[in-house]
Parts: structure tokens; C-alpha cells; sequence
């Protein structure tokens, strides 16, 4: 068995002593004081949250020392029992998707060109992706349209331009 292959097993077992020796018996106590603290909170008829779990489990706790916010929430058995008994029932924090609609809602207005850009970002900081992919769009296809008219205008006065020179040669030739 090679050093490296000794290193690796006697850490795995270290590991697994650590796990049953000292970690366990932490989760242990974690599950059973947030779950005290919980049984206590609701038969007074106060709130379950994390803050009032773990002011409470200090009263709770032998030791004084009471359970953290973290300790609750990265103890899974802990955790669970805690989102069971919440006070606060909050809903799922993906949103709803909306209906999908290809037609752009956004309508150009006039910009002024010394607007507050912060206030502007913050408005658009808080639309919707769906709503920022159609302002994109219809500014994308306003643009389009912009660029197209300046060309037909272009054209329209380089042939007057060639019209006018024209007609000032023949005049001059007279």
C-alpha cells in the first residue's frame, strides 16, 4: 500500500470517527433543543421564526448557549421541523411565469437626452426579463426602421443634389 493510499484511508476513518463522535452528537443536540424551543413557542402561542427560535433556545438550553440561525437551517432534521412549524408561511420565491406574448408591449416615447441615467437604471432594474427582451426588441425594430428612412433620405437628396448641379451646368452652358 502506497503513502499516499495509507494517508487517504487513515483520514477516511478519521473522518468517519469525527462524523459519529462529535458531529453527531452536535446535530443531535441542535434537533432536539429547536424542537423544545419550537414545542414551548407554540404552546405560549408566540411566533416560530428563526430569531424567536434561537432567543428562545437559550432559555431552553442547559448550557446557555442556545442554537444559531445557521445551526437551524444547515441541520436538515432541524430545518424541517422549523419550516413544519413557522409562523410565517411564505410562498415558493420563483415567480409566476407569465403568459408569453412575441408581440412587443413597450411603445417608444421620446427620450430626453438629459434624463437622470441612475433613475433610469433603477426603473429598469426592476422589470422583468420579459419585459426588458421587449424594449430591446422594439427599440431593435425602431432602430431598423430609423436607419432605413435615413437612407431613402439620403438617396432622395444626393438625387436633387445631382438634378440641381445638372440644371445649373445647362444654365450655364446657355
Amino acid at each position: 500500500m502506497s503513502h499516499l493510499s495509507k494517508a487517504l484511508t487513515n483520514s477516511d476513518s478519521e473522518r468517519s470517527w469525527l462524523r459519529e463522535k462529535v458531529y453527531a452528537p452536535k446535530r443531535q443536540r441542535t434537533v432536539h433543543i429547536v424542537k423544545q424551543t419550537i414545542d414551548s413557542l407554540l404552546a405560549s402561542k408566540q411566533r416560530v421564526s428563526l430569531a424567536t427560535i434561537s432567543n428562545k433556545s437559550k432559555e431552553i438550553d442547559p448550557e446557555g448557549l442556545g442554537i444559531s440561525e445557521s445551526a437551524i437551517l444547515n441541520n436538515e432534521e432541524a430545518r424541517s421541523y422549523y419550516e413544519l412549524n413557522r409562523t410565517w408561511k411564505g410562498g415558493s420565491r420563483r415567480r409566476r411565469k407569465q403568459e408569453v406574448d412575441h408581440r412587443p408591449t413597450y411603445t417608444i416615447s421620446k427620450i430626453n437626452p438629459n434624463r437622470d441615467v441612475s433613475r433610469v437604471r433603477q426603473r429598469l432594474m426592476r422589470l422583468s426579463k420579459t419585459e426588458l427582451v421587449d424594449r430591446v426588441l422594439t427599440l431593435e425594430q425602431a432602430a431598423g426602421v430609423q436607419e432605413e428612412q435615413w437612407l431613402q433620405l439620403n438617396d432622395e437628396l444626393l438625387f436633387w443634389r445631382l438634378r440641381a448641379e445638372q440644371a445649373e451646368a445647362r444654365l450655364e452652358k446657355k
